[in-house]
């Protein structure tokens, strides 16, 4: 198999061709300028850019071992090499998050990190297709200043940013801008690119970034440093900024609206957002022209991510006494998928691809059903339980013995494949053999472990700030609603494993979290719990926590914790605690969500009764989802009155016109664990995060620490422990029924 895919490859290098329907099109926008520049008119400068690489080189899927022709830098750089054979003035540039991203950049920052003085492989990719200048993005912090410098060691063109200062100085840390003597048409010209970054970064990357760096805003950084490029003889300047599109004011993440205002930039390069631009998704924004892509009369372009788009903004200058002066300028983005790879890039990485393809096979363990995210954001979903899980494994071990050993202890994960970025944007590990690129799809980044001290207010907080995953729905409205905020990242919906809570989704945001309880008891104002959690959330990513009391800081990647919990186990075999779930509201009209369309066959597959598909959308699946009833799944047991039935049929025994179960196979039936005890003649019951034990000389059962009565003894038959249908509702909290004619008993939870 990994020979079949090395072969796609080598037989690509000898077709990096121009196919000349993509020539046609990339190229006849361009036609009335090249004419316009042949009579002296004006001067044509074409600057190309990229963006969110996030080490995707190659045209391949890591996480699903498969070729993706719709992306890779190395096929953007034959799009590069067609626009520089039309077009004799062309700049390149990037605009950050360029080393992490996919698990080839893994390999060279974690698994075998490269030393100083050896090539990264995205910056010796940039190396062979001769950028311009290149900027940080945010991720490039994710390993640390020490591999960030490393990384770049070699690079052949300029590193910028003007807005990440030195610790306690005004010095920069970068370069923040460069000033390139250029020739346009014979004619000097002199050409500044200045970089930024979100300056969020001192909180995303606070462990790494604290005490040694720190940041200044986007706007006021460019307003003090573009005179100054002047003065120092810029006749154009480039803002190259890891920024996206956001037109409230006071945007600080993606500042590029508010940027295009400072005068004196001419033309802006974006990222961060992954977004492509021009689009129509931004026609509705006072200032911008989607038709020539200006925001706000700058042109500006943004190329997507993973390298499946580059972006072109077309300059027409004019050489006017000695100084240049735009005159006009339009941009648009081009997709990489009908282009070839081109070959010396190809070749350049392509031992570094095969080891990738080598090390995201190592076995881990196995799963005995599938994993995946089509419904992690309306509902509680296996991906994120087994990160949970891993997560409390891990504390649990590291605590036995400290002063924190006895404390409440929690897990906040989040589906990081959640539709982002389409409709097979989903986490998807199938039944069998789990390895690497598996558990790389469960959870995406490089982050480290770490334990944050919040109290109950605190607990609320972040819950609520992950309830803004919801739209506010309107219980009397007939028309359809849609559930979800798809601007809402689903890397920020944490779901806080060991507590109950509830979503109202008809509040507003702020106002949605309800019953939430601890061990079935409401929680109380000043009680503690420790979180397990990740380096980007106890930094405050997200904005769920502030100034968060952080308790562990392991040197553990998540990643590598969830390896070594499966491993350990020998599978992955989450358990459903259904700790929470949208509090029930009748609806006059449907509530609506899209998902994947593989999500159709897992609604049959899981007994899934709230979720139906209703219609397709372009590549998407709609589905409405009942929110009138809880997030319900059917069991159906045959059962037999042999008692000594064994295997799929289990011993009921009908006395006195009442039907007895056997709980232990009950229990373990809905995925729980039932443990005798001779010596107190006791069961212990855990199931869906529910704690129970039932003694069996007692009609007490004892349930998350509260006792209630059962009508009477549970009885003995052959070892078995039966109880009645009554005791075992009030022992699970569900719907429970018995079909005398099929002899089937189906439980609803």
């Amino acid at each position: 198999m990994l020979k079949k895919k090395r072969n796609h490859f080598k037989n690509s290098r000898f077709n990096v061709g121009v196919i000349a329907l993509a020539v046609v099109l990339i190229f006849s926008c361009f036609s009335y300028l090249d004419v316009a520049a042949a009579e002296g008119m004006v001067h044509e400068l074409i600057i190309m850019g990229t963006s969110d690489i996030h080490a995707h080189i190659m045209p391949y899927d890591y996480m699903g071992d498969k070729v993706d022709e719709k992306i890779g830098l190395s096929k953007a750089a034959t799009l590069v090499d067609q626009i520089r054979a039309k077009h004799p003035n062309t700049l390149l540039l990037d605009a950050g998050d360029t080393i992490q991203g996919s698990i080839l950049g893994d390999l060279d920052a974690i698994v075998k990190p490269i030393k100083k003085g050896e090539s990264h492989s995205v910056i010796g990719s940039m190396n062979l297709m001769g950028y311009d200048a290149a900027v940080v993005g945010n991720h490039e912090f994710n390993f640390g200043l020490e591999f960030l410098d490393t990384a770049y060691n070699t690079a052949k063109f300029p590193l910028v940013n003007a807005n990440v200062y030195k610790a306690g100085t005004e010095e920069n840390y970068f370069t923040p801008y460069v000033i390139i003597d250029k020739i346009i048409d014979g004619k000097k010209i002199k050409i500044g690119v200045i970089g930024f970054v979100p300056p969020q970064i001192m909180i995303w990357d606070k462990l790494n970034l604290e005490g040694k760096v720190y940041t200044k805003g986007i706007v006021e950084t460019a307003e003090k440093f573009v005179p100054i490029m002047k003065e120092q003889g810029a006749e154009l300047i480039i803002a190259v900024a890891h920024t996206g599109i956001d037109a409230k004011e006071g945007a600080a993440e993606n500042a590029a609206y508010h940027l295009s205002k400072v005068k004196g930039i001419d033309a802006m390069v974006l990222g961060h957002q992954h977004n492509q631009f021009p689009h129509a998704n931004y026609s509705n924004i006072e200032g911008i022209d989607i038709e020539k892509g200006l925001i706000n009369g700058v042109p500006a372009v943004m190329p997507g991510s993973w390298g499946s788009h580059l972006g072109l903004i077309q300059l027409q200058l004019i050489n006017k006494n000695g100084g240049w002066e735009v005159v006009s300028g339009k941009s648009e983005v081009f997709a990489v998928e009908a282009v070839t790879a081109k070959g010396n890039i190809v070749d350049f990485v392509k031992a570094k691809h095969t080891a990738t393809v080598e090390y995201i096979n190592n076995f881990v363990g196995k799963t005995k059903e599938s994993l995946n995210t089509f419904f992690a954001r309306v509902t509680d979903g296996k991906v994120v339980k087994l990160i949970n899980d891993a997560q409390i494994w891990f504390a649990t071990n590291f605590f036995k013995g400290t002063e924190y050993e006895n404390m409440p202890l929690l897990s906040a994960a989040a589906p990081f494949r959640a539709g982002r970025h389409g409709a097979d944007y989903f986490t998807n590990v199938e039944a069998g053999g789990i390895a690497i690129k598996d558990v790389a799809d469960i959870y995406l980044y490089p982050n480290t472990l770490q334990v944050v001290k919040v109290n109950s207010e605190e607990l609320i907080k972040w819950l609520e700030k992950s309830a803004e995953n919801f739209k506010q729905i309107d219980p009397s409205k007939t028309e359809d609603q849609v559930l979800l905020d798809y601007n809402y990242r689903g890397y920020n919906y944490d779901v806080i494993e060991g507590i109950h809570y509830q979503i109202d989704i008809t509040k507003p945001v702020g106002k949605r979290i309800v019953n939430v309880t601890y061990k079935g008891k409401p929680l109380t104002i000043g009680m503690e719990f420790l979180v397990v959690t990740n380096n980007y959330r106890a930094s405050g990513g997200g904005n769920h926590l502030q100034n968060a009391e952080v308790i562990l800081s392991a040197t553990e990647e998540n990643r590598g914790v969830i390896i070594d919990y499966i491993r350990e186990k020998g599978e992955a075999a989450p358990t459903l605690s259904n700790n929470w779930s949208i509090l029930p509201v009748e609806t006059a009209g449907k509530v609506v969500f899209r998902s994947s369309p593989l999500a159709i066959d897992y609604i049959k597959e899981e007994g899934i009764t709230n979720i139906t598909h209703v219609r397709n959308e372009d590549a998407w699946a709609i589905y409405a989802i009942d929110i009138s009833k809880p997030n319900n799944k059917e069991y159906t047991f045959n059962t037999s009155k042999n008692e000594n039935a064994t295997g799929k049929d289990m011993f009921i025994l009908e006395r006195n016109n009442k039907v007895y179960l056997p709980l232990r196979s009950i229990v373990e039936g809905l995925n729980g664990k039932a443990i005798w005890d001779g010596n107190t003649l006791a069961i212990s019951i855990s199931l869906d995060g529910k704690s129970v034990l039932l003694k069996l000389n007692s009609n007490e059962v004892i349930i998350d620490g509260t006792s209630k009565s059962i009508e009477e003894t549970p009885i003995v038959v052959k070892g078995r422990t039966l109880i009645t249908l009554e005791q075992l509702k009030t022992i699970l909290g569900y719907d429970v029924k018995y079909d005398a004619k099929s002899q089937t008993v189906t439980i609803i939870k």
